[in-house]
């Protein structure tokens, strides 16, 4: 790729531009574009990358990264569309068009030729889509099985982006959404982590919620029982040679009314309540 930018200049530790410039390449005055957004979000997407390698990171290495992702993506998009294009005709799940945002109905196959120099940027709607596809699927699911790295993806386009951007600023020729094109996509697996993080919390709370209620619920029925129980072996209490022998005759009495416990159980509701109102047992 013939870089704008010299992308490991303006991000890699100790370099030039480290912290707050990007380093333009052959640059006629010789200096640096200043340009807080950008420098953020290339430092983002290196750091990426960078990491992924587990080590140092040369010029060679990410020109490599960045000619041989658009084959990638375009394989793993005509790969998916099989998978998705039922979901999508019949609209379980739905993404729009990022030109004119209007529903996609269908998932045509991608033939750009990956070796183009635009291949990226003709590729981007769909790969955004397919993202946005497997957001959608996952977060119903609960599991995650992405096709490929979304943080390299984020940082593919992030950087192709970034590197026409700091051209268009250099000849003063930037569109005012230039910095959307940058930023977009590691703002979006931020809004996606955010979402899961808020689903889960929410999914927490009603567990907790129906643990509360069952155990509320599970209260009030042995309470009632308790109270059946007491109430009735304090009027015949004489009736039963033991706490053991009332407890064998209240499970089956209980069991009558709609009430499943053991005779122990019982036994010991008994004995606790003679216990607390100074009954002697027999």
């Amino acid at each position: 790729m013939d870089w704008i930018i010299d992308p490991v200049k303006s991000f890699a530790p100790d370099q030039e531009g480290y912290r707050d410039r990007l380093i333009i390449m052959d640059s006629p005055d010789d200096s640096p574009l200043k340009d807080d957004t950008l420098w953020e979000s290339g430092k983002q997407a290196f750091d990426v990358l960078q990491e992924a390698l587990d080590g140092e990171f040369t010029k060679d290495q990410l020109n490599q990264f960045i000619e041989k992702t658009p084959k990638h993506l375009i394989e793993i998009w005509n790969q998916c569309i099989d998978l998705f294009q039922p979901f999508v005709e019949d609209g379980s799940l739905q993404v729009t068009d990022d030109e004119n945002g209007e529903t996609i109905s269908s998932l045509p196959p991608l033939n750009t030729n990956p070796d183009s120099f635009w291949a990226g940027f003709k590729i981007e709607p769909s790969i955004y889509c397919l993202d946005d596809l497997f957001e959608q699927l996952f977060l119903r699911t609960g599991e995650e099985a992405y096709p490929y790295d979304r943080r390299r993806v984020a940082a593919y386009f992030t950087l192709i982006h970034l590197d026409t951007t700091a051209l268009d600023i250099k000849l003063g020729d930037s569109e005012p959404d230039a910095y959307m094109w940058v930023t977009r996509w590691f703002e979006k697996l931020e809004l996606y982590s955010k979402t899961k993080e808020a689903m889960s919390a929410r999914s927490a709370y009603l567990r907790r919620e129906k643990s509360l209620t069952m155990n509320t619920s599970r209260h009030a029925k042995r309470n009632k029982a308790v109270e059946l129980v007491i109430s009735d072996w304090s009027e015949r209490k004489t009736e039963f040679r033991s706490a053991e022998k009332a407890g064998r005759f209240y499970a089956d009495w209980l069991a009558e009314r709609g009430f499943e416990y053991e005779p122990r159980t019982i036994t010991g509701w008994i004995r606790k309540f003679a216990k607390e109102n100074n009954i002697v047992l027999r």
